[in-house]
């Protein structure tokens, strides 16, 4: 999407739907050029008590517990 608020939007939607141990894969986590979606995944994370994971391919992921 690219865009900050349907992201967020979206990460509230499906997390009380996903099940326990599933996976979000934020793409475009890590790149320079899209760091008001990094703050707004990372604050999405940290609501939720869970930490962004930062891969070496700009991707980032979420695990949930």
């Amino acid at each position: 999407m690219n865009a900050v608020l349907p992201e967020v939007a979206a990460l509230e939607f499906f997390w009380d739907r996903l099940v326990k141990g599933g996976i979000i894969v934020l793409d475009d986590y890590g790149y320079p050029g899209c760091l008001e979606q990094k703050e707004a995944h990372d604050h999405f994370a940290a609501s939720k008590g869970v930490k962004v994971l930062s891969l070496p391919t700009c991707q980032g992921l979420i695990l949930k517990p």
